[in-house]
């Protein structure tokens, strides 16, 4: 899949999310009894993998309706056949459980078997987050083609995507914006 088709899927994918599970963003939720405002928030908040879970849904249905038929979406997907999953980052291999992929599941050997790596937070990314992702487009083990880090919810306003992508054996970026429901 080339770079053009894979960030038009993720775009329209983080738009899915936002308009249709837009309420999985809002924090302010009614009064409960004798509740403060900070015991409602504290308890409105998801952990990311509800929001990785409706994002991956997503993707898929991306692939299914464009007759992408040959890829599986994971979350939190760590195993490698037998092997837990570990990659190369700062050249020590680390224990790793990426928050969602786009692979061709136990099929190491077809070309592109291993397309995209998402991390995702539901608050602001990472540096080791951003290198785990880099991490997999450039352990030899895997090689995907492409990687995202997310932050669904760190700008009130948007959620903001990191694509990463090769030329040559450089790893670019480009940002991608989505304009969040207001509350």
């Amino acid at each position: 899949m080339e770079k053009e088709r894979i960030i038009e899927l993720i775009t329209k994918s983080i738009e899915k999310l936002v308009d249709k599970d837009s309420d999985l963003f809002k924090q302010k939720m009614p009064k409960l009894g004798k509740s403060t405002e900070k015991e409602r928030k504290l308890n409105r908040e998801l952990h990311e993998t509800t929001l990785n879970h409706r994002f991956a849904f997503y993707l898929e249905l991306g692939l299914i309706e464009n007759k992408i038929l040959n890829y599986h979406v994971d979350i939190e997907y760590n195993r490698n056949f037998s092997d837990s999953k570990r990659v190369k980052v700062d050249k020590i291999r680390i224990p790793v459980r990426p928050d969602i992929l786009i692979h061709k599941r136990m099929n190491t050997t077809q070309e592109n078997s291993h397309l995209l790596v998402v991390e995702a937070k539901k608050h602001k990314t990472s540096g080791h987050d951003i290198n785990k992702v880099k991490g997999f487009m450039t352990d030899e083990k895997y090689l995907y083609n492409f990687g995202l880090t997310i932050s669904y919810s760190y700008n009130p306003k948007q959620v903001t995507a990191i694509f990463y992508f090769k030329k040559g054996t450089t790893i670019h970026t480009e940002e991608i914006n989505v304009k969040r429901k207001e509350n």
